[in-house]
């Protein structure tokens, strides 16, 4: 796989529409068609769509032979035949799913934001557009050097009453989502970043989650790529495997744990803080975003993986639901994706070394698993250690990241005690 490739969406109850890609302005071919597929809305899976074959009927064939099973099942399940193909004209007999009914709860969206007025602004654009009943929107300015953001959010949006900005002085995101939590009027409130584009049914995926399984506290979403024009971008892309699964799960330290023996100690599962919400009780019972982790902390990262920790250890029960879909930009400079990947690894153990601290039963869990988590993090890097147009270097810094994690996160903890 080799950038450019192109990013595409495919609705399969719809017709299929013959695709031109468009010209780049580096000249450069587009390699393939990197294409999410769904079903009455919901995602079914990725297909990989070859550049020579994009008529409506190059395009039904690939699909179909990329993702039948799964778009058999999806049917089945929705109480319409199995199809033997995907037809030109769609898969138009398939029923809207049941979502549970319209009753369809309030909900508190969190968007925090530093010194990045544009990419908010338009992040608050595709919010404000979402296909949902009521909702608001808390931006939150965390520590910003400049009234650059609350002069953008102000002049754009100070007509919809739906939107709100506040200031939140002390650095650092957990800071700035404990205090969206605070300034949040709804039971569930969802958490997003400022360098995604919401998918216009992402609230009505979150809704859809709390109602999987009873006594649902957190729900998280499926975080697709939004762009693959370099090899940067695709790098992230494979290496994190974000929004890989189209299947809904439900977890739980009950009859819902995953068969991975890190569970519950393998965060990457459960999803990341681009696309995720709680319940305000679950948020009060487990004592909200720990404050030494996270961007503009010395870890850099790991407050949403040691908040799914912390979620299902307090024996709450979360859902991934693929149909909550946001939109990432992932970064296209080598130098940014250095720092992000350097972060990852010093979030995710500065995470599990905040959870050994808070946690009596960790301390004696997560000590033999050691071993085995990092082994998985060679497995990962299997994704992009083969590829040569990828950049190289990128996984030692993650390595290094990790190694420097728990050190950073009790720096962090003496920081955010002074």
């Amino acid at each position: 796989m080799e950038a450019p490739i192109y990013v595409g969406e495919l609705e399969i109850t719809e017709p299929v529409a013959a695709l031109n890609l468009p010209d780049r302005a580096d000249g450069r071919a587009w390699t393939g068609v990197h294409s999410l597929v769904r079903m009455r809305g919901i995602p079914v899976g990725y297909a990989f769509l070859e550049t020579g074959a994009l008529d409506p009927a190059g395009i039904a064939r690939q699909v179909w032979s990329q993702l039948g099973p799964e778009i058999s099942a999806r049917c089945e399940r929705a109480g319409a035949a199995a199809p033997g193909s995907l037809p030109e004209t769609g898969l138009r007999a398939v029923p809207d799913p049941d979502d549970g009914g319209p009753e369809l709860p309030a909900i508190s969206v969190v968007v925090c934001t530093r010194d990045r007025p544009g990419s908010v602004v338009t992040a608050l654009g595709g919010l404000t557009g979402l296909d949902y009943p009521s909702f608001e929107i808390v931006v939150v300015d965390n520590a910003p050097s400049s009234d650059a953001t609350r002069d953008a959010v102000r002049s754009e949006f100070s007509g919809d009453p739906r939107v709100r900005y506040v200031r939140e002085p002390r650095p650092g995101l957990s800071r700035a989502r404990n205090r969206g939590v605070a300034e949040a009027s709804a039971e569930i409130v969802a958490f997003t970043d400022d360098d995604v584009r919401v998918d216009k049914g992402w609230l009505a995926g979150i809704a859809r989650g709390f109602r999987a399984a009873p006594g649902v506290s957190c729900v998280t979403g499926l975080i697709a790529t939004a762009r693959l024009e370099n090899a940067e971008q695709l790098y992230f892309h494979l290496r994190e495997g974000w929004g890989a699964s189209c299947e809904r799960r439900v977890y739980d330290l009950a009859g819902n744990r995953d068969e991975s023996p890190l569970y519950p100690y393998s965060p990457g599962i459960f999803g990341a803080g681009a696309s995720f919400a709680m319940t305000r009780t679950a948020l009060r019972d487990v004592g909200g975003f720990d404050e030494a982790l996270g961007a503009g902390t010395p870890s850099g990262g790991g407050e949403d993986l040691d908040m799914f920790m912390r979620v299902i250890l307090g024996g709450h029960r979360l859902v991934y639901e693929p149909a909550a879909v946001v939109w990432h930009f992932h970064r296209t400079e080598l130098a940014e994706l250095t720092r992000q990947m350097r972060a990852y690894g010093s979030g995710c153990t500065a995470a599990l070394t905040a959870i050994v601290m808070k946690n009596p039963r960790s301390r004696v869990e997560i000590p033999p698993r050691v071993a085995r988590g990092v082994a998985r993090v060679f497995t990962l890097n299997d994704r992009v250690k083969d590829n040569p147009t990828l950049p190289p270097g990128l996984m030692r810094r993650e390595m290094a990241g990790l190694l420097a994690g728990p050190g950073l996160y009790l720096k962090g903890r003496r920081e955010a005690r002074r």
